[in-house]
């Protein structure tokens, strides 16, 4: 800063003194602005998003998880006025290989990750070694939503309801499987099969689609999986679902009764998703995503799309996403060791 001298408090050299300080402050104001942008991996003359954004779903094409990240998208870049937000699936390994790439990738906001309570609550305690750490290794950024599951069986099966599911796969040990492509949906179903004490195989897939193909097809007897990636199937009259994993039965199916009708004990199962950076991601960009992912999907257009499918916003951002995670973490530790799931 200048050597400025104030001793004479009227006259040029005041003027003088107070043109050179508010000189300085613009420009320190301005070298303010341009070191936040540069941190931010931004050019003060360019705002974000000035390149693209690759959302990575963690999951398959069609899994509950890509529809709701694709409505998303759709919306982000009718707001910021650009077709930067990128949709890019790279599915495997209960989401963690998705996961783990946007773990690890630069924390300029370019890369983002949508991920879900498979893959920050539920795997965690489920396999033996977890490439991140799901609270350490990301910002939080904002909720998206969630749908419940369904119980599901063929459109051409005879079982009607969960106690002739219950008796069918007793009068036949040794026979049938169910079908599993995420966390929430392993625990569902071994909550069935433990519940019931019942022999029902676990058969994996890698996502909802798939296992879904193979129920209308008849390799497996039953399904838990989400609304998202079923509800089509079932107004369709390819399958059947027989119960759903709220504690009410669900507006979008209403002849369709609770599992805790048959099971007491089950637990409510509702999916969630919701956007996530890079650990160390400038604050800066965390906050204006947070802002507009909070504003797309409680839009009118985005309310649309997802509710008949069971929808539920999940409004938050920020720190009280990262204490949401955290509490998720502990609830699916507990639910898992009762379910009797073994890590792999």
């Amino acid at each position: 800063m200048p050597n400025i001298h104030l001793s004479n408090p009227r006259g040029p050299a005041r003027q003088q003194a107070a043109g050179a300080l508010r000189r300085c402050a613009a420009r320190a104001r301005l070298a303010l602005c341009a070191a936040a942008l540069t941190a931010a991996g931004m050019s003060p003359a360019h705002a974000y998003p000035d390149r693209p954004v690759t959302l990575i779903v963690p999951f398959a094409v069609g899994s509950s998880t890509d529809i709701m990240t694709r409505q998303a998208a759709k919306l982000l870049n009718e707001k910021f006025k650009t077709g930067n937000f990128i949709v890019d699936n790279k599915p495997g390994a209960n989401g963690t290989i998705g996961s783990n790439m946007v773990a690890r990738a630069k924390p300029d906001g370019y890369t983002l990750l949508v991920g879900s309570g498979t893959t920050h609550t539920q795997v965690p305690w489920m396999m033996k070694s977890v490439p991140y750490d799901p609270v350490k290794d990301f910002e939080a950024v904002a909720g998206i939503g969630g749908v419940p599951l369904a119980v599901l069986v063929a459109a051409q099966s005879p079982l009607k309801t969960i106690d002739d599911l219950v008796k069918e796969v007793k009068a036949s040990p040794n026979k049938y499987a169910y079908g599993t492509a995420f966390g929430m949906a392993t625990v569902c179903g071994e909550k069935i099969r433990r519940g019931f004490d019942i022999d029902l195989q676990q058969i994996p897939y890698k996502s909802s689609p798939q296992a879904l193909t193979d129920l209308i097809g008849g390799q497996i007897l039953v399904l838990c999986t989400d609304f998202n990636s079923t509800m089509s199937a079932i107004r369709g009259g390819q399958v059947r679902a027989l119960a759903v994993t709220t504690k009410e039965r669900n507006d979008q199916l209403p002849d369709v009764p609770s599992m805790m009708d048959s099971l007491p004990d089950f637990p409510e199962m509702r999916s969630w998703v919701g956007v996530f950076a890079p650990k160390g991601t400038p604050p800066e960009i965390t906050n204006m995503l947070a802002d507009a992912v909070l504003e797309v999907t409680a839009s009118s257009e985005f309310l649309t799309a997802m509710t008949p499918n069971g929808f539920g916003r999940l409004p938050l951002k920020g720190q009280e996403m990262t204490e949401f995670i955290k509490s998720e973490l502990v609830k699916w530790k507990g639910l898992i060791q009762e379910a009797g799931i073994q890590q792999q």
